[in-house]
């Protein structure tokens, strides 16, 4: 199990508690304690604001780069170009001629005849070794359920923390090991909610009860939340990677350490299978 940088704070202000993107002075020293950490991968996608074009202008695209995908409305007849002009454009502005992995951002995009030029797209890019893997980034483990008979992916990105169990507890963790796919693991602090003041925005006590559970065994036991979400994680030996975002460069640094730390095993009292707390496209109803 091995970390990936998350860049998304480095393109747009990103999650609940987050305002602003990371300072450009910062990211030359990101770049360095990466190389120092031996860190060799880097997650980042189109639609991450500014992402890409930061990456691409430091040091940190020497990494393994996956990028991502979501495909806008556009006419089938012209799905292909766009697709092109959509990489080429990527490619550039990454400054490189390849890139590890491209993943599809939405699997609603691989249905019918515009899901066959995308795959088709991606197999040929793979050929030509521009990229060395296709994957998918999924909300819900039911996504790939929905895509299976068709496409098996060579990486899949999922969430996966002390709430959001349902890689592992739908039996996908293991498919997805006997099948030799690479499994990356993201939203362990769920977008900041399980590490920051959650009852600053969380309106509805029955899913407020799951965080105070967790903040208290917590201080019961002397952890820092930040180093029980990772701990947590830490434990499952499926997970080939666990993708982390942070504000600012001394949360790097904090994690970089805890991630150094023997385990720690945490316990699974805190997991829920409700979809408004762990998804956050349902936040809408449950946030103020």
């Amino acid at each position: 199990m091995k970390l990936v940088i998350g860049s998304a704070q480095m393109g747009m202000p990103y999650g609940l508690f987050n305002k602003k993107k990371i300072r450009s002075s910062e990211i030359v020293k990101i770049s360095k304690l990466a190389k120092k950490s031996k860190i060799k991968f880097i997650d980042t996608a189109i639609g991450y604001g500014d992402s890409e074009k930061i990456i691409g202008k430091s040091k940190l695209n020497k990494l393994n780069i996956i990028t991502k995908i979501k495909i806008d409305k556009i006419k089938t007849s012209k799905l292909l170009f766009w697709l092109q002009k959509k990489l080429s454009n990527s490619l550039k502005i990454l400054n490189a001629n390849q890139i590890y992995a491209i993943l599809v951002h939405d699997y609603k995009d691989l249905f019918g005849k515009r899901g066959k030029i995308y795959l088709n797209f991606l197999e040929d890019l793979k050929k030509k070794k521009i990229i060395k893997k296709i994957g998918i980034s999924i909300y819900d483990p039911a996504e790939l359920k929905k895509i299976w008979k068709f496409w098996k992916p060579d990486i899949v990105q999922a969430p996966f923390n002390v709430l959001d169990n349902r890689l592992e507890n739908s039996g996908w963790m293991e498919i997805l090991k006997k099948e030799n796919i690479e499994i990356y693991i993201r939203s362990i602090f769920l977008q900041g909610l399980l590490i920051n003041d959650y009852k600053k925005i969380l309106k509805n006590y029955n899913q407020r009860k799951y965080l105070i559970n967790f903040e208290k065994w917590c201080l019961l036991n002397k952890l820092s939340k930040i180093e029980a979400c990772i701990q947590y994680v830490k434990k499952l030996k499926k997970i080939d990677y666990i993708i982390v975002g942070f504000d600012n460069i001394n949360q790097f640094k904090e994690i970089l350490k805890i991630y150094k730390k023997k385990k720690i095993k945490i316990p699974k009292t805190f997991v829920t299978n409700d979809k408004n707390l762990i998804d956050p496209r349902r936040w809408k109803f449950i946030i103020k």
